[in-house]
């Protein structure tokens, strides 16, 4: 006997609160109903404000200013993070000092430099991405030391800001809780905004990597402003947010999508019947 609706919305957010990530494919098989099914029954709940839906699922909701965890931002949109990954691989070259922050799009880069084969030097102050770095023989990992937040699994805090004083680097590719035009680059979390903005000015070229839940998201604490970035690399392309776009083209900032823009068809031309 297949749930009610009802009873389909208590056991999604019952496992939610259990696991912070669902997926449509799975809930489908778990209460026998189609997949449109727990697409509407997700819609509904996203409508209450109790989840946020992804490609593909749906993680619960927390309260404001605060970000989803590591191990639930490693669980959505790993296809399209592995795409801008890839993306931001296209941007790099042999022997460049590059700096990744310690966001879980970082990780997906680190990955992609990984498949590549490129010979560089990657400074980060992430533990997950100089671990994946650290497999590679080509890629010489310079690991930025300091307090350790075990929630995100990276060093922050003065002593990082310190080290960083001493490195220069070609390019710095992060990304962060949202662009915006109404703030700039933002985040949650101050310590983090601040080595972030620190890695910016490190670098000679800045990278924003975003994808679509970062656009036109904005929280707390300032990482910096559109003249603080000089490539935006995102998962498509920004159509919506006109604010942001003509932010973007007023500061000259370059955007390269994951997924080029479709062309309109041009008409063939027809034959005249003899």
């Amino acid at each position: 006997m297949q749930m009610l609706a009802m009873e389909r919305a208590r056991y999604i957010v019952g496992k939610l609160e259990k696991n912070k990530v669902v997926l449509v494919a799975e809930l489908s098989k778990e209460m026998n109903v189609s997949e449109e099914t727990i697409r509407k029954d997700l819609e509904k709940l996203e409508k209450q404000e109790q989840i946020c839906r992804v490609h593909g699922g749906a993680y619960l909701k927390e309260g404001y200013g605060n970000e989803t965890s590591v191990n639930v931002r490693e669980q959505i949109y790993q296809e399209e993070k592995t795409a801008l990954g890839r993306q931001c691989v296209k941007f790099i070259e042999k022997n460049e000092i590059i700096i990744l922050d310690c966001s879980t799009t970082a990780r997906y880069i680190a990955r992609a430099i990984g498949e590549s084969g490129l010979k560089v030097t990657v400074i980060t102050n992430s533990l997950a991405t100089a671990y994946e770095l650290s497999q590679n023989s080509q890629v010489r990992v310079l690991m930025l030391g300091g307090e350790l937040d075990r929630n995100t699994g990276s060093f922050n805090g003065s002593l990082v800001l310190e080290a960083l004083e001493r490195y220069h680097a070609d390019k710095v590719f992060l990304s962060s809780a949202g662009i915006s035009a109404e703030a700039g680059i933002t985040d949650y979390r101050q310590n983090e905004a601040d080595v972030r903005r620190k890695m910016i000015c490190q670098a000679d070229q800045c990278y924003f990597v975003a994808d679509r839940t970062k656009i036109g998201r904005h929280a707390a604490f300032i990482v910096g402003d559109f003249g603080a970035v000089q490539h935006l690399i995102v998962e498509q392309p920004i159509e919506g947010d006109l604010a942001l776009k003509k932010k973007l083209e007023e500061a000259r900032v370059t955007v390269t999508s994951c997924v080029q823009p479709q062309r309109p068809e041009e008409p063939t031309e027809r034959k005249e019947e003899e």
